[in-house]
């Protein structure tokens, strides 16, 4: 009985990353990816989600305006953390294509620098599940949400991919 369940959820799982990966490949054929895009991206614009994963102000406005007003804005703080989190996953994925094509033409590393980015990549996709299912759960119980290593991932792939980069001009340079 009890391998009926594990099966069933194995093949859950094995259908929810062939959706997931379709949705990347559909995003990835819009995405402008070049050096100029990188140069200009920056991280940090991404730091008001630590404010909007805060359950403190709802709290606040709990016991100014009401419980009404509270869970309006709370649910109005969920819908902003997942747009963030959309444009955060669009943007990993971008930095994570310049990644892995630059180092795959500068062979910095070799096969370390490819199974980095995998583990870094596999990182990012259950850490963006998880923020996922904590938003989910949040509208039925408070729950902590913490996108702290999200950003700090996405902060060590952009030096990364600034690194690769810098190293790949170098090398055509001379």
């Amino acid at each position: 009985m009890t391998g009926y369940y594990l099966a069933a959820v194995t093949v859950a799982a094995l259908i929810v990353v062939v959706i997931w990966r379709r949705a990347w490949r559909k995003r990835e054929d819009s995405l402008e990816i070049n050096e100029a895009w990188l140069e200009n991206f920056s991280p940090h614009s991404y730091l008001p989600m630590l404010r909007l994963a805060n359950s403190g102000d709802s709290g606040y406005l709990k016991t100014q305006r009401g419980p009404e007003a509270a869970a309006r804005y709370r649910r109005l703080q969920r819908r902003m953390l997942r747009e963030y989190l959309r444009g955060l996953s669009r943007d990993f994925h971008r930095l994570h294509i310049i990644a892995a094509e630059s180092s795959g033409r500068v062979r910095i590393d070799g096969e370390n620098s490819s199974l980095a980015l995998i583990e870094e990549k596999l990182e990012f996709i259950f850490s963006v599940w998880s923020i996922e299912l904590r938003l989910l759960l949040d509208k039925l119980s408070p729950c902590t949400i913490n996108p702290q290593p999200l950003l700090t991932n996405v902060d060590e792939l952009t030096a990364k991919a600034r690194e690769i980069t810098r190293r790949r001009l170098e090398f055509r340079l001379s």
